[in-house]
C-alpha cells in the first residue's frame, strides 16, 4: 500500500509490476523520487500508529488496565511504559469532561430526541449522557465539567449511586439534578477538587467528545 501510495506521489503511475530500485527503464531521480515518497507515507503511518497507541492505552488504563498489562502487550519494561505514557495518568483525582459544539442536533432514534446546546430545562438530559465512561473513572469522578468550544461552561456534581447503563454508555445523575452555582464551584475549586471552573480553557481532545481528566 504504501508503494502504490509513493509511486502516485512520485509520478511513476500505479504498482503494476511491483516497484524495485533493479526496475529497469527507471531513471536515479525516479527511483528516488519514490523512495522519498515512501519515506513521507511512512511518516504519516508512523504520527497516525502513535496517536492511535496513545488513545487505547488511554481507554485501557480508563477501564482498569495496569501498566505491567500494557508493558506485557507492548513487550517493553513497565518503567518504560509508564515514563511514556504517565501524563494519561497524571494525579489521583478525576473528573468527567464532556466537550461539545454551541450548536443542536436532532436524531430521530434517540430517546432525547434533542442533543448538543438545547438550553432550558432539557440541558441536563442532553449533557448527562450517554458517555463511555469506565468503571474506575465512574467510581472516582466527584464532578462532570461541560466545555462548549473549548471552554467550560458548567459543572455538574456527580451522585455516585446515580450512574445508569444506557444503550451506548452511561448516563449520570447530577446532585440535585442540576448544574452547580458559582459558590459551590468556588468552594471546590478552592479546596482543589476541581481542576477547571467556567471560562477555562478545554480544549477538545483526540477520542471523542467523553475524556477522563486525571488531575
Amino acid at each position: 500500500m504504501a508503494w502504490a501510495f509513493a509511486r502516485r506521489a512520485a509520478g511513476l503511475g500505479p504498482d503494476d509490476p511491483p516497484f524495485s530500485v533493479y526496475d529497469e527503464g527507471l531513471s536515479d531521480d525516479q527511483i528516488k523520487a519514490a523512495r522519498l515518497a515512501r519515506v513521507a507515507v511512512y511518516k504519516h503511518l508512523e504520527r497516525l500508529v502513535g496517536s492511535s497507541v496513545r488513545l487505547d492505552v488511554g481507554q485501557a488504563l480508563e477501564h482498569g488496565a495496569n501498566w505491567s498489562e500494557l508493558a506485557e502487550t507492548l513487550e517493553v519494561s513497565r518503567q518504560a511504559v509508564a515514563k511514556r505514557f504517565g501524563d494519561l495518568r497524571r494525579g489521583e483525582n478525576v473528573a468527567v469532561v464532556i466537550s461539545r459544539r454551541d450548536r443542536v442536533r436532532e436524531y430521530p432514534d434517540d430517546t432525547r430526541v434533542r442533543v448538543g446546546e438545547v438550553g432550558g430545562p432539557e440541558q441536563y438530559d442532553s449533557d448527562r449522557g450517554e458517555w463511555l465512561i469506565g468503571k474506575k473513572v465512574r467510581a472516582e469522578a466527584k464532578y462532570a465539567i461541560v466545555a462548549v468550544d473549548g471552554i467550560v461552561r458548567r459543572i455538574y456534581e456527580l451522585d455516585p449511586a446515580g450512574w445508569h447503563e444506557a444503550e451506548n454508555g452511561w448516563e449520570f445523575t447530577a446532585v440535585g439534578g442540576r448544574e452547580l452555582d458559582d459558590l459551590a464551584i468556588a468552594t471546590a475549586y478552592t479546596a482543589g477538587e476541581l481542576p477547571l471552573q467556567p471560562g477555562d480553557d478545554c480544549p477538545t481532545r483526540a477520542g471523542g467528545a467523553y475524556r477522563p481528566h486525571w488531575f
